[in-house]
Formats: C-alpha cells, sequence, structure tokens
C-alpha cells in the first residue's frame, strides 16, 4: 500500500470508566516523517499509543496506520512496526543479548546481529550482563537497541530517552537520525521534553489533559521553545528599571522579589535582553529550558486560577484547522 499518511486518527477517543484518556484526537502523520508528540505524565500520550498498536481498545473514533485499521489489521501493522514501550518488562535472569535474540525471532524477516551489537557498542551496554544486574538506563538500551536494529517501515517509540544520561540520549538521537536517513521509516516519538525532540521532528503535537492543543512543525517548535531566565540584579531598584526598559512582550512573565527577577524570554528574545541586563549591570545569571508547562501557560494563556483545557468542549477539527483550535483556546 502507498498511501501518502502514515498514521491518521479521527476523533479518537479512549475512558477508563468515567476517566478521560484521549478524546476526539485527529492527528495526521506523514509517511517517512519524524513526528513528534509531546505532554506532561498522564496527558494521553501512552494511551495513544496504546490505542494504535491494538493493546487496548478505543471507546469510539478511528485510527489508521499505512491505510490498515488497527483493530482489524493489528497484526499486519505490527509486522511493519518497532515499538518501545514507556515501561520495559525483560526477563531478568536472562542477559541483554540473549533478550535480544530472543525478541529478534519474532519478527518475520531476519534481523542483523551486528546491527544490534554496533549500537550495544554506541551505548556502551554490556550485552552479557543479566538484566537484574542492569540499571533503569542500561535496560532503556535494550529497549532503544530492539527497536532501532530491525528493518521496518515505522518506530513507535513512547519515552525511549527515559533513565539515558544526557551523552546516552545525544547517542540515540543521532542514531535515530541516521536510522531514519538509510531507510526513510516513519518515527513517532513521544516525550515530555521540548529540547529533546526539537532535535530530530519535523513535526510536533502537543497533548494536554487527552486533548490536541498544538500542532507545529519545525520553524515554529522555536516559537514554543522558551527559555526561563533567572538574574540577580546589582540592587532591588534595578527591577523596577528593568521592567520599564524591558520589550513589552516579555513582561507578561515577569516577576521581580528583591534583586531577583525572572522571565521567560522567545530564543530570539535573548540576545537583546542580555544587552539590556549588562547594560543595568547584574551579579548573576542563569538560562534554562523552560518546561512544557511554562509553555502552556505562554501561548494560551491559561490562568492558575482558571479553567484547563480538559474542562473546555475539545475541538472536532482536524490538527490543520487552525481557526476552530484558536476558538477552542481562547
Amino acid at each position: 500500500m502507498n498511501e501518502p499518511i502514515a498514521i491518521q486518527t479521527s476523533n479518537l477517543t479512549k475512558y477508563y470508566g468515567k476517566n478521560r484518556g484521549i478524546e476526539n484526537l485527529n492527528l495526521e502523520v506523514q509517511k517517512g516523517e519524524i513526528f513528534g508528540f509531546l505532554g506532561p505524565n498522564g496527558a494521553g500520550k501512552t494511551t495513544t499509543i496504546r490505542l494504535l498498536l491494538d493493546l487496548i481498545r478505543k471507546t469510539s473514533g478511528e485510527a489508521t496506520i499505512f491505510g490498515y485499521d488497527t483493530q482489524k489489521d493489528s497484526q499486519k501493522i505490527r509486522e511493519q512496526t518497532a515499538y518501545i514501550p514507556g515501561e520495559l518488562g525483560f526477563y531478568k535472569d536472562w542477559t541483554g543479548r540473549r533478550t535480544l535474540q530472543y525478541l529478534f525471532k519474532l519478527y518475520n524477516h531476519a534481523v542483523k546481529w551486528t546491527v544490534a551489537e554496533e549500537l550495544a557498542q554506541t551505548f556502551k551496554l554490556n550485552l552479557d550482563k543479566k538484566v537484574r544486574e542492569l540499571s533503569k538506563g542500561n535496560k532503556q538500551k535494550i529497549g532503544a537497541i530492539l527497536a532501532l536494529a530491525p528493518d521496518v517501515d515505522l518506530l513507535i517509540l513512547d519515552e525511549p530517552t527515559s533513565g539515558l544520561d544526557p551523552l546516552v540520549k545525544n547517542e540515540f538521537y543521532k542514531a535515530l537520525s541516521q536510522k531514519h536517513a538509510e531507510s526513510g521509516c516513519t518515527i513517532f516519538l513521544s516525550s515530555h521534553v521540548l529540547q529533546e525532540v526539537e532535535k530530530v521532528a519535523h513535526h510536533v503535537s502537543i497533548i494536554r489533559q487527552g486533548f490536541l492543543v498544538e500542532v507545529a512543525d519545525l520553524s515554529q517548535l522555536k516559537r514554543l521553545a522558551l527559555k526561563h531566565v533567572e538574574v540577580l540584579l546589582a540592587s532591588p531598584a534595578d527591577g523596577k528599571v528593568l521592567k520599564e526598559k524591558l520589550p513589552k512582550q516579555l513582561t507578561k512573565n515577569f516577576t521581580v522579589e528583591g534583586s531577583r527577577a525572572s522571565l521567560l524570554a522567545n530564543r530570539e528574545d535573548l540576545t537583546s535582553l542580555l544587552s539590556l541586563l549588562q547594560e543595568l549591570g547584574f551579579r548573576d545569571l542563569n538560562i534554562s529550558d523552560s518546561t512544557l508547562e511554562d509553555i502552556f501557560l505562554e501561548y494560551y494563556d491559561v490562568k492558575a486560577n482558571g479553567k484547563a483545557f480538559g474542562d473546555k468542549k475539545a475541538p472536532t477539527s482536524t490538527p490543520n484547522s487552525r481557526k476552530a483550535k484558536r476558538r477552542w483556546l481562547k
């Protein structure tokens, strides 16, 4: 089948009794792209992935992968898919080597063992240690190899870097980009860290409390990737001066307490902000990545005492229907 769309959902909904998992989720992932699926813990990322893989059943709506219905044709879909779950469960008395060799046999085609060994070397994983002797990060490396070594059309990765140290995370994303470049496979990547996903993703969606709230391409990611700036000023009086001189778009999230000030800034605003701080003089400065919750507060104006997204009626439009989404987000 040669459909240009790899993954498509239409009003996909899952309730666990009275509790919402996801509601009216409309996603469209193009064949051959790396798609980031972002959201805080409990947002509905894993529920969506389990529905796509037919590990749980939907309440309503539709979902297809490569044109196949995710329930009726789940076996065909799994033959083309590699998957890293959010929680890995391996036999504790098996070594990493035995685990990989056994699970690779479940594919209907041979997996090159040399590729697995190369990945293990890249991730600095000892394949001859028993699973019970491995840390969470090293177990996660086994999962990464299980996804990256097979020759498949689709990778579905649920928080694949959980437990990995920063250096190994970088190696993982390098290996993921290389696999995509060589095979042209579609990659559906779940995470709660925007700064990781933006390294590789072509498009991202953001899910919160079971609802889709944003779909963006790579250029729009730069707008979403805010920086949290904390500065220790020379004196308390400088806080008032700083606020007066700040560009209007930066005053919204500006707070000051004594000589300490903090704000959220877009990357594009950092240069002018640093120039202003140098002009005033400061004693210390810290710039860190913002959280997804910061992004929600900034771009959707969700107040601490206001209604959450889940308290409003979800849009029934597709992700590309921007006007409908804006009406809902207001």
